[in-house]
C-alpha cells in the first residue's frame, strides 16, 4: 500500500500532466485556427490575382464594357454575395443607386492610394460574416487608347465574399476548445472530489465523533485511522494527545484528592487554633485591663514603666489574637452601592486628625465622575486603613501620602492607588507579601495584606504594588464598576 505522501505526489503529476496536456491542446488549437484562416487569406488573393489578370486579358481582346457582364457573371457563385464598380471618379457605376456601408468616395480613397492592388478587409461580426476584396484597376497601355495615360487606376472591383465554411470550422474548433476545457476541469474535480469522500471526509467524521465524546467526558476514545488515509498520521497523534490528557487527568485527580485531604486538615487545624486563640484572648484582655487599672492607681514608682511594657504586650498579643481571629473566619460580603471616594475622604479625614509621632501629609486627588460600584464598605474601609497605616509606618520622620481615585473606562473599573515615599518593600520579600504571617516589620502580625487581598479578591477585583523610582512604594486596588 502506498504512503500518504507518495499519493500526493501521484495525484499532483497527474493534475500537472492534464494541465500541460490542455495548455498544449489549447496551442495547437489556436494554431490550427490561424493557419486555416492565413491559408483562407491566400487563396482569396490567389482567385483576386486570377481574377484581375482575366480582367486585363478581357480589355485587350474586347471592349471594357464587358467587366458589368464579367461581375453580373460572378453573382452567380454562392460565395460571391455582391459586387461593385467603382470608376476613377470614385462613383459607384454598378450597381446603380445601390447603398451599401463602406462603399462611397471617402471609405474607397484609401485603396485607390494604396500599394496594393489587391486588399482584403473581414467582417467576422457580420451575420453572415464575409470578407470585402479590393481590386485596384491599373491604367495599363492597353487601355491608355481611351483613358488618359495620367490616370494611374480606372476603378475599383469590390466584392463581399462569404466566409460562412470558415467561419463554422472556427467556431467548431473553439466549442470543441471549450468543451475540452470544461471537461477536463470537471474530470479534476471529479477526482479530488472523490478523494476527498473516500480519504478526509471519512476520517474527519471519525475525528468529530471522538470530539464529541471527549466533550461528554469520555477521554478512553482512540481513533482508528490506518497509516496510509490522509489523516493517518494526525489520527495517531490525536490519539497520543487524548493519551497524555488522561494521563494528566488522572495526575489532577490524585492531585485534587492530596489537597483536599490537606485543605481539610488545614481547616481543622485552623478550627483548632481559632478556639484556642478565643480561649487565649479572654484572660490576655483581663491581663490587659488590670494593668491599666493598676497603672492608674500607681502615681509614682520605679516598678511602673515594668506595668506599661506589660499593658503594651498584651495589647499587642490582643491584637494578634483579633487579626488571626478575623483571618480564620471567613466574612460573608454585605454588598451596597456606594462611592468609593466618600471612604476615602472618610479614612483620609480620620488618620490626618490623629495625633502621630511623625511629620506626615496628605494627598488626596479624587475623580469626580467616578461611578457608583457595589462594595462592602465595613471591609472595604478596613482594607484602606490599613494600607494607609503601612505607608505611614514605612516613613521615617515625615513624608508624604498620595491617595488617588480613578475610572478605568476600556477595562469597566475603578482604580485606587496609595503612594508614599518611605523605605518601600524589599525585592526578595516582594513575592512573600501578600502571604500569611509574612512581615518585614518586628511590630506587625503579618496578616493585614493577607486579609486585605482576600477581601477585594471576593469583591473580584485585584490587588497590586510597585516600588517607586526614587523612594517609597505604590499599592492600587481595581473594583469592577
Amino acid at each position: 500500500m502506498k504512503s500518504f505522501s507518495f499519493r500526493v505526489k501521484i495525484i499532483g503529476m497527474i493534475v500537472i500532466v492534464v494541465t500541460l496536456f490542455s495548455v498544449i491542446s489549447f496551442t495547437v488549437f489556436n494554431f490550427y485556427l490561424k493557419d486555416k484562416l492565413i491559408t483562407h487569406t491566400e487563396e482569396t488573393y490567389n482567385h483576386m490575382n486570377l481574377l484581375r489578370d482575366q480582367y486585363y486579358f478581357t480589355i485587350s481582346q474586347h471592349d471594357g464594357k464587358v467587366i458589368r457582364s464579367m461581375l453580373k457573371n460572378l453573382e452567380q457563385d454562392p460565395d460571391v454575395l455582391r459586387t461593385f464598380l467603382i470608376n476613377s471618379k470614385r462613383k459607384l457605376v454598378y450597381p446603380k443607386n445601390h447603398k451599401t456601408p463602406g462603399i462611397d468616395s471617402a471609405n474607397v480613397e484609401q485603396y485607390f492610394s494604396s500599394r496594393k492592388d489587391i486588399s482584403i478587409v473581414s467582417f467576422s461580426k457580420e451575420n453572415p460574416p464575409y470578407s470585402r476584396v479590393f481590386i485596384r484597376l491599373q491604367n495599363i497601355e492597353s487601355c491608355q487608347e481611351c483613358h488618359n495615360p495620367s490616370t494611374k487606376a480606372l476603378g475599383l472591383i469590390v466584392m463581399d465574399l462569404s466566409n460562412h465554411e470558415t467561419q463554422s470550422i472556427v467556431n467548431l474548433t473553439k466549442n470543441f476548445s471549450i468543451f475540452y476545457t470544461i471537461a477536463i476541469l470537471l474530470a479534476i474535480f471529479t477526482m479530488v472530489a472523490y478523494l476527498h469522500f473516500k480519504y478526509i471526509r471519512k476520517s474527519m467524521q471519525q475525528f468529530r465523533a471522538a470530539i464529541r465524546r471527549i466533550n461528554k467526558g469520555d477521554l478512553e476514545k482512540r481513533l482508528d485511522i490506518p497509516e496510509v488515509r490522509e489523516l493517518g498520521s494526525l489520527g495517531r497523534d490525536f490519539n497520543e494527545m487524548m493519551a497524555t490528557f488522561e494521563r494528566t487527568q488522572y495526575q489532577l485527580r490524585e492531585y485534587h484528592e492530596k489537597e483536599l485531604q490537606n485543605t481539610q486538615k488545614l481547616a481543622t487545624i485552623g478550627e483548632m487554633s481559632a478556639r484556642i486563640a478565643h480561649e487565649i484572648r479572654n484572660p490576655v484582655t483581663g491581663i490587659a485591663r488590670a494593668m491599666e487599672v493598676i497603672i492608674t492607681e500607681m502615681k509614682d514608682s520605679a516598678n511602673k514603666p515594668i506595668l506599661e511594657e506589660i499593658q503594651r504586650q498584651a495589647n499587642r498579643v490582643n491584637q494578634a489574637i483579633t487579626n488571626l481571629l478575623r483571618f480564620s473566619r471567613t466574612k460573608e460580603l454585605i454588598l451596597e452601592k456606594g462611592n468609593i471616594n466618600d471612604i476615602l475622604k472618610s479614612v483620609t479625614f480620620f488618620l490626618q486628625n490623629q495625633s502621630l509621632e511623625k511629620s506626615v501629609r496628605f494627598e488626596l486627588q479624587t475623580d469626580d465622575l467616578l461611578p457608583k460600584v457595589s462594595f462592602d464598605h465595613e471591609q472595604l474601609e478596613n482594607v484602606i486603613m490599613n494600607l494607609i497605616i503601612n505607608s505611614i509606618q514605612s516613613i521615617q520622620e515625615e513624608g508624604v501620602i498620595i491617595i488617588k481615585s480613578s475610572f478605568i473606562d476600556k477595562k469597566n473599573k475603578v482604580l485606587i492607588s496609595i503612594s508614599d515615599n518611605g523605605k518601600g518593600i524589599p525585592e526578595e520579600a516582594a513575592a512573600e507579601i501578600f502571604k500569611p504571617f509574612f512581615t518585614t516589620r518586628t511590630k506587625g502580625t503579618g496578616l493585614g495584606l493577607a486579609i486585605s487581598k482576600d477581601i477585594i479578591q471576593k469583591h473580584e477585583g485585584e490587588i497590586w504594588f510597585k516600588n517607586n523610582e526614587d523612594s517609597g512604594c505604590t499599592f492600587f486596588l481595581t473594583l469592577p464598576a
